[in-house]
């Protein structure tokens, strides 16, 4: 991983970050679509293998850092702790009002 830090997002100068998985969402929730529709067929047991299959996955996959104002992510770098998972109350400061 890098060593860079930052403590404003490059594109809009936001200085508030957020942590979360860098993995394909849609992807994750194919794999939980496919385990649900094997249900029938395996009485269950296919929830259990997604879910042990999406543990390993959440151990094995890097963090990325998101800016909440222009959504930017930052991957392949060394995120501070400073920066923590998402947060709502922080999201809403910078929705853009309807």
């Amino acid at each position: 991983m890098s060593k860079f830090y930052f403590s404003k997002c490059p594109h809009c100068k936001c200085e508030h970050f957020y942590r979360q998985k860098d993995f394909n969402r849609a992807i994750g929730c194919l794999v939980i679509l496919i385990g649900a529709v094997f249900v029938p067929l395996t009485y269950g047991l296919s929830l259990v293998i997604v879910a042990i299959a999406d543990w390993i996955l959440y151990r094995r996959v890097a963090d990325m850092a998101v800016c909440y104002k222009c959504r930017e992510e930052f991957v392949n770098i060394d995120i501070p702790e400073r920066i923590t998972p998402f947060d709502h109350h922080i999201a809403e400061l910078y929705e853009e009002p309807e």
